[in-house]
């Protein structure tokens, strides 16, 4: 019901919003910033994201970006970026694997491919295998030195406390006349790019031209909660996609290692024979299942990928690289294999999406605390009060007895059965499940409403271990790894105002030194941000950048020198 309430919104607006044409359509554009245009294979490409309307006044309405790295025509990495009050940072890591050369980094919504693919955003990045041939080196044009980051008159004040810094040094960097009405402000301190050609009007807010209104499709339902999980109804036995969606009952939950709760969705049908799940507060890599509640294990739900992957050609032109920037280049790719080596993958470090379901058990029974037996039947007998195996028409249901007013109890025949996390749809397979792999069972008794479908209870296993062993899925459930929209952590930097931090003998091969996508001005006109330098010595830039409520980019740029 939810999901059309937009509709409902605009169709009775009478005046003229930010990001409505003149029909009372509302159209959104994205923006990308990214810490640098040049990465090398293996490093990651730290990017902010910003909704606006074609008028570039800030909207805040999807909660879910995309972003894929494009060749010629294909994307080879995609994520999904959570977006919260209407931007969102992203960590994209580059395929060490993938060829040197130009590409296209590309950004949209859900919502705007009711548009086509003519409004998203669109830049141009290079990237530089060291493992393999590609690019072009050029001779220089100029001498090295002159080869200077340019001080960049902005419409705020960008200063440091110095020019040059040693390595492993404490820096400060102060914005000042900052505007009063902030929507978001990024800053970025990273080594110096080797001058590219074929950069695009993309690479900077105040110059994006914002592609006009089209018309709109509205095919794509706007992701105005949270991330919309989209899948083909199959029939197991030809392997071919129904297009006609039978009267069934689906469901989508978030299981694994670390997922606390209870997080269930149900399916929606649609015309199309889709089915659609309406998540929200899912971030990071999890486990999903999918089921559909048929007895015949007729169905299965495939999950469709929310990605465009297959964009129209644009040849991309030769990555060349002026020839003195070598050393650099070699310096910072060894740099990058230390940090491999030594460092933990920020990847690992995802977060974990949390309970839509907070309420306590009725009960929880912790079956080493009870006489053990070899069989499920005897577990609910003995030990598991206002639950039990029915049968119904020849086939064995595990039900709650739920509770209504007045302490009444019933048994109903809909009860959620989840088996660490995975709704399970079969209950014989429970029935037959070996007890002693059980190491808790929760028991709802009451009424429960996941998505507008309604439950009588639940009954939760959780085993020993997250992945389920030994316990055979029938054909109606699939389990696979996920990955739902991305919300990192902040990126700890190293203090060096501590000597024992500066005799480290651990390596910092750090090639940005600062990224900061959520500068917190509070109404002030100054703010100051301190930095480290690495162990990487050249000369460094400084990028400030963002946007005004009223829709005015604000933006500086500087550099500095680090020195061994």
């Amino acid at each position: 019901m939810k999901k059309y309430i937009w509709i409902i919104i605009l169709a009775g607006i009478s005046i003229q919003l930010p990001g409505q044409t003149g029909n009372n359509e509302l159209n959104e554009r994205i923006y990308l910033q990214t810490d640098k245009q040049l990465y090398l294979s293996g490093e990651n490409i730290r990017m902010k994201l910003i909704t606006i309307s074609p008028e570039r006044i800030p909207l805040i309405f999807s909660k879910v970006a995309y972003a894929e790295l494009v060749d010629d025509t294909i994307g080879k990495v995609q994520i999904k970026v959570a977006l919260k009050n209407g931007t969102g940072e992203g960590l994209m890591q580059v395929p060490t694997n993938l060829p040197t050369g130009n590409y296209r980094l590309v950004a949209y919504t859900q919502f705007m491919r009711n548009e086509g693919v003519e409004v998203f955003f669109e830049k141009n990045v290079g990237v530089i295998n060291p493992f393999r041939s590609g690019h072009t080196p050029s001779r220089p044009e100029k001498p090295m030195e002159e080869h200077i980051f340019p001080n960049i008159d902005g419409n705020i004040s960008l200063q440091l406390d110095k020019s040059t810094y040693t390595t492993r040094e404490q820096g400060k960097v102060i914005l000042s006349g900052l505007p009063d009405h902030i929507h978001t402000l990024s800053i970025s301190i990273t080594g110096k790019d080797p001058e590219l050609t074929h950069y695009n009007d993309a690479t900077s807010l105040q110059n994006y031209k914002l592609p006009k209104p089209t018309f709109h499709s509205g095919k794509f339902l706007p992701e105005y909660e949270g991330h919309i999980i989209s899948g083909h109804i199959v029939d197991n036995q030809t392997g071919e996609a129904v297009t006609t969606i039978p009267p069934l009952n689906t469901g989508l939950s978030f299981s694994g290692e670390g997922i606390e709760g209870i997080r269930f969705f149900t399916g929606k049908n649609t015309e199309e024979g889709l089915v659609r799940f309406f998540t929200s507060g899912n971030e990071g890599m999890s486990q999903i299942a999918t089921v559909v509640y048929d007895e015949n294990e007729k169905y299965r739900v495939d999950i469709q990928s929310p990605f465009i992957t297959h964009f129209a050609a644009k040849t991309q032109p030769a990555l060349r690289i002026d020839s003195t920037y070598n050393g650099q280049l070699l310096e910072r790719s060894v740099a990058l294999q230390v940090a491999h080596y030594l460092l933990e993958d920020p990847f690992e470090k995802r977060n974990i999406p949390e309970s839509t379901f907070r309420i306590t058990p009725t009960n929880s029974y912790l079956l080493d605390e009870y006489t053990r037996f070899s069989s499920m039947r005897e577990v609910f007998i003995e030990f598991i009060a206002l639950a039990r195996f029915r049968r119904i028409d020849g086939t064995r249901i595990l039900s709650t007895a739920v509770m209504l007013g007045n302490n009444v109890l019933y048994y109903g025949d809909r009860s959620l059965v989840l088996l660490n996390g995975v709704p399970i749809s079969n209950h014989e397979l429970v029935f037959n499940y070996n007890p002693l792999l059980i190491e808790r069972i929760n028991i709802y008794n009451h009424l429960l409403y996941f998505g507008g479908s309604l439950f009588e209870g639940i009954v939760e296993l959780k085993t020993y271990r997250s992945n389920s062993q030994d316990f055979n899925y029938d054909k109606s459930i699939q389990t696979f790894r996920y990955e739902s929209p991305q919300s990192f952590e902040k990126i700890p930097y190293p203090d060096y105002s501590m000597e024992e931090n500066r005799n480290s003998r651990l390596p910092d091969t750090r090639h940005t030194l600062l990224w900061k996508p959520d500068v917190k001005t509070d109404g002030q006109s100054t703010v100051a941000l301190s930095f480290s330098t690495s162990d990487l010595s050249g000369e460094y830039q400084v990028k400030a950048e963002g946007l005004t409520k009223e829709g005015k980019a604000i933006y500086a740029n500087t550099s500095f020198k680090v020195e061994p």
